[in-house]
């Protein structure tokens, strides 16, 4: 039975290859018939020519059946002896004809392949095109042919195209589109009044430009096409079912859409849609303006985008609105890098529905735009209109606290504890250059307010330990205003008003000089934090491994900055010194303090005002300079609230007295601010009253050689007068009477801090009086100062200064040993 039914079916294989053969040998007998048939169907349909070099028929080529090679085919509008540009141009076209309408005349092409060549199309400035080969609909009906009443699209089956060029180029409209389908396939379908295509392949875009001042999409892109299409003949409509283009990186593009022909308006929709595209793989695919202004932006990440396009087929430009929600981004600014962004929104080229699309009336909106910068979370709302002159407006707020704030200062300078901080922003203007260096401005206003809540933070490298931090700070793009910001240093209530002129912009760029007016009052000053200020700057620097662009800035903002501040306290307190309602105004520049005016009440009933400078750059020690004038001070106090100036032979407890003074004083200050003797200059102008010497040791010393009954623990004196001249660690002492109750004396010499006093001692021989608790102070007594005298000298020896007595001329030994026998008798009396 199986080998009946096998036997059956290779009869049946013999007829039809019989008959198949057949009619191979009727074609190539008749082939020269059927091509040239097929040559005057294509002629009868066109206004031009086609030529054909050479054809073979080979029915061997994609299959057995009806296949014809055409070679050197060119084909050529009416008008091509004036423009010479051939509207196609093939090396070969395969053609595979449907045997079925052979058969009944009707000659239709189940194949087409093109290859090796080009097609051009053209509109010229004159409205000329060569699409005008095709005869009209209204040239076929008149002609009545039965063969052209499907046209000539109906008569094509399959068309491939293998290394063929397509250009089409439109001088009237500016328009240009080109590719060349490196291997393409159209295949054809046709239902009762729908013609379908699917295409399918490889294709080289030159590129499609609608406007050439904008430039053109795809320019230069290899792709792969995957397009359904089908145009319904009744209801002049074009579908673009949804199709892929795949870019050459591999990323797909879903597009769909549809076209209505069917009146004068011609209405259309096109949509296209990318998952996960990157912006990097986006960019070539588009414009390149539109490219330049995305990359300008420098945003790198993948981005969902969905683009409809609605218009007319007209010159009118059509609506565009795009949707796009972006992949966490990182985009870089001057004060540091927001990371972690990622931005939805739209975009619609329509923003005013009342007005015609276009680029002035575009309008960019991305009401939620997520980040953080730096370390600190931010969100913040962008519109942007007018993309012709583009128009931000931008609202945001940035919110930290305790666990990301220090990270966005220098972690080897500032510790922060705890407390919020949150800042609110608000920009209007040119957001792609918001500075501009060359004009030094920004282009739009800014505006905001930062609020600080409880902050605590240590200064480490100074030691400064600042709590309780709170106030809100507002700012625009010129000024920030510090209305009221209060903080505690552990023992101190500082209560800080004024404004930071250009800070804003010398962060974004600019050369203009920081300068800054605040008013400082501290109830009550505790100034024991001074040392730390102070202290050594090579203990300030710190090499972190990456050092917060932000926290760089400020700190380069702070050295530069010009701070002009005003200072009110009731009381100040710095170690042993007091003060009452103290009012000062210094200026900070270039690590240099300038003291304009620092009064106060201090020193008992005095007044004290000072002015002068202190350099503390960075280059050597800290440098002091102070010029003042005391008051009716008292000089107990003075000495007590200056730790004896350093020195232990004259102390506050040896002293009193009213003092007035005018002085200038210079000093290197040590790393612990205190002064270095050796570089101390100045000049001391003293006017002391009612002075008093108690217990003064080189006196009492002097008790033991002289006057051992008169009062040397309470040595009350006339009022003096002179001036000190201070070099390194000694003071010159001018010539200066000294009356007292117990003596008269004229000193001059050296005072010395490092163990080398040398101060002549002259005592008239009047002191020989006996003077008791009746005596009355004689100051400038001439009579006094040109009488014999008894010479001494205060010298320092190991660190104490003893009292000897002195030759007036050493030459003269023997004047000098009766001086000496003379003196101890005389002087017990």
């Amino acid at each position: 039975m199986f080998a009946r039914v096998l036997k059956i079916f290779g009869i049946v294989a013999l007829c039809a290859v019989f008959m198949f053969g057949a009619v191979e040998f009727w074609v190539y007998r008749n082939r020269e018939k059927i091509f040239r048939e097929v040559q005057e169907a294509v002629n009868e349909s066109l206004n031009g020519k086609l030529e054909i070099g050479d054809f073979k028929f080979r029915p061997f080529y994609g299959g057995l059946g009806l296949n014809f090679t055409l070679s050197g085919v060119k084909l050529t509008d009416s008008l091509y002896h004036i423009h010479q540009k051939p509207f196609l141009e093939a090396e070969q076209i395969h053609v595979a004809l449907d045997l079925k309408g052979l058969y009944k005349g009707d000659i239709k092409i189940k194949n087409l392949i093109l290859q090796n060549g080009n097609l051009r199309l053209f509109v010229q400035r004159n409205g000329y095109s060569n699409l005008s080969i095709f005869k009209s609909q209204k040239e076929s009906k008149d002609e009545k042919s039965p063969r052209d009443k499907d046209g000539i699209v109906k008569k094509l089956g399959n068309l491939r195209f293998v290394n063929f060029d397509v250009t089409y180029a439109d001088s009237l409209k500016q328009k240009y589109y080109g590719a060349i389908f490196r291997d393409a396939t159209n295949i054809i379908t046709l239902t009762d009044s729908t013609t379908n295509a699917n295409f399918n392949g490889a294709v080289y875009f030159h590129g499609l430009t609608f406007k050439p001042k904008k430039g053109g999409f795809l320019v230069n892109q290899e792709t792969n096409v995957a397009l359904a299409l089908a145009y319904d003949e009744d209801a002049k409509n074009l579908k673009i079912y949804p199709s892929i283009l795949e870019s050459a990186t591999h990323d797909k593009i879903g597009i769909n859409g549809e076209f209505d022909f069917s009146d004068t308006l011609r209405n259309f929709t096109l949509n296209f849609e990318a998952k996960k595209i990157a912006v990097k793989n986006a960019l070539p695919l588009l414009t390149a303006r539109v490219r330049k202004q995305i990359d300008s932006i420098g945003i790198q990440t993948d981005v969902d985008t969905q683009v409809k396009v609605k218009g007319q087929l007209s010159e009118r430009q059509p609506r565009v609105d795009v949707y796009f929600n972006t992949d966490t981004f990182e985009y870089n600014l001057q004060v540091g890098t927001l990371r972690k962004m990622k931005a939805e929104g739209v975009f619609t080229n329509q923003g005013d529905s009342t007005r015609i699309p276009g680029p002035p009336n575009s309008r960019l909106t991305a009401p939620k735009v997520t980040g953080m910068f730096e370390t600190i979370p931010f969100s913040l709302k962008l519109v942007i209109d007018d993309f012709r002159h583009p128009k931000a407006k931008l609202d945001g707020r940035i919110e930290g606290d305790s666990t990301n704030l220090g990270q966005l200062l220098d972690p080897g300078k500032y510790r922060i504890k705890n407390g919020t901080a949150t800042i609110d922003f608000h920009f209007n203007g040119n957001l792609k250059n918001f500075y501009d260096p060359a004009k030094d401005r920004f282009n739009g206003k800014l505006w905001g307010k930062a609020s600080l809540n409880n902050i605590s933070m240590d200064y480490l490298p100074r030691k400064v330990h600042l709590k309780q931090i709170k106030g809100d700070l507002t700012f625009n793009e010129s000024v920030v205003v510090l209305p009221d910001l209060h903080f505690f240093d552990g023992q101190n209530m500082l209560y800080v008003r004024g404004t930071l002129v250009d800070l804003i912009p010398y962060l974004f760029g600019s050369p203009k000089p920081l300068r800054a007016q605040v008013d400082i009052n501290i109830p009550n000053w505790q100034l024991n934090w001074l040392e730390n200020l102070l202290a050594q700057r090579g203990k300030q620097r710190y090499t972190a491994k990456k050092k917060p662009r932000l926290s760089e800035l400020l700190d380069d903002a702070i050295d530069k900055m010009e701070i002009v501040a005003k200072l009110d306290s009731k009381t100040l307190k710095y170690r042993h010194f007091t003060a009452k309602d103290v009012k000062g105004q210094f200026t900070i520049k270039n690590n240099a303090v300038s003291i304009e005016y620092f009064v106060m009440k201090a020193f008992g009933r005095g007044n004290v005002r000072i002015s002068g400078e202190m350099d503390n750059s960075g280059v050597g020690l800290p440098h002091l300079f102070l010029r003042g004038k005391i008051m009716d001070a008292d000089v107990h106090s003075v000495f007590y609230s200056f730790d004896n100036f350093g020195q232990k032979t004259i102390t506050h407890e040896n002293l009193k007295g009213i003092l007035t003074s005018d002085f200038s004083f210079e000093s290197r200050l040590s790393n612990n601010v205190k002064l270095v003797p050796s570089s101390m200059k100045g000049l001391l102008r003293i006017n002391l009253v009612n002075g008093y010497i108690i217990n003064f040791e080189p006196f009492m010393k002097m008790k033991r050689l002289i006057f051992k009954k008169r009062n040397f623990e309470r040595v009350k004196f006339a009022p003096i007068h002179n001036d000190f001249k201070l070099s390194g660690e000694e003071i010159e002492i001018a010539p200066m009477e000294i009356e007292s109750n117990v003596l008269t004396l004229y000193i001059d010499g050296i005072y010395s801090f490092a163990k080398k006093t040398d101060i002549n001692i002259q005592i008239p021989l009047s002191n020989l009086k006996k003077r008791d608790s009746t005596y009355v102070l004689d100051p400038n007594n001439e009579q006094k100062k040109d009488g014999s005298k008894i010479y001494l000298r205060a010298i320092d020896e190991n660190g104490e200064v003893n009292i000897k007595l002195a030759f007036r001329k050493k030459k003269d030994k023997d004047k000098a040993r009766k001086e000496e026998e003379f003196v101890p008798d005389t002087i017990q009396k």
